[in-house]
C-alpha cells in the first residue's frame, strides 16, 4: 500500500488523533521510502481497552507474551518494546512526526527499533532509511 492508500485506511479507522502512533512499514510508506502490506499501530491503554471491547477487533498474544489486537492487515499494540529497545508510548508521541494530522514514529527511533529486532527485513529497512535520510540532508 502506498502513501495515499495508507492514509485512507488510517482515516477510516476513526481513531482519536492523540491516542495512537503509526510504527513500522507505515512510517516508511508515508515518506515514500517503500510500500507496506500492513499497518502497525501503538495505542494508549485507554484506546486499547476500548478497541478490545468492540466486536471488530480480534485478540491474540504475541510471541513476546504481550497482547495485540488485529483486524485484517491492521495490528494494534500497547508498545513495541524489546529487551534492547525501550520507549514509552508517551515518548513515542512526543517525538512523533506528523503527516496529515496523524502521528508517525520518527525515522531515527524506527531504525533503533528495527535494529533491536534484527530480522533480515528490518536490516533492509534500516538501509532504506539511511539512504532516505542522506538524500534529505542533500536538499
Amino acid at each position: 500500500m502506498n502513501k495515499q492508500q495508507l492514509l485512507k485506511e488510517i482515516h477510516q479507522l476513526e481513531l482519536p488523533k492523540k491516542e495512537y502512533i503509526i510504527v513500522g512499514g507505515g512510517s516508511l510508506a508515508i515518506r515514500g521510502i517503500r510500500n507496506t502490506n500492513d499497518i502497525d499501530i501503538v495505542v494508549t491503554p485507554k484506546l486499547f481497552e476500548k478497541l478490545q471491547t468492540s466486536n471488530e477487533w480480534s485478540y491474540k498474544v504475541r510471541p513476546n507474551g504481550k497482547p495485540k489486537l488485529y483486524k485484517g492487515f491492521i495490528e494494534v499494540y500497547l508498545d513495541v518494546n524489546t529487551a534492547d529497545f525501550q520507549r514509552s508510548t508517551a515518548w513515542l508521541f512526543e517525538n512523533a512526526d506528523i503527516f496529515d494530522q496523524i502521528q508517525f514514529i520518527d525515522l531515527h527511533t524506527l531504525m533503533q527499533l528495527k535494529q533491536s529486532y534484527g530480522r533480515e527485513k528490518d536490516l533492509h529497512d534500516i538501509k532504506l532509511i539511511q539512504i532516505y535520510l542522506a538524500s534529505q540532508q542533500m536538499k
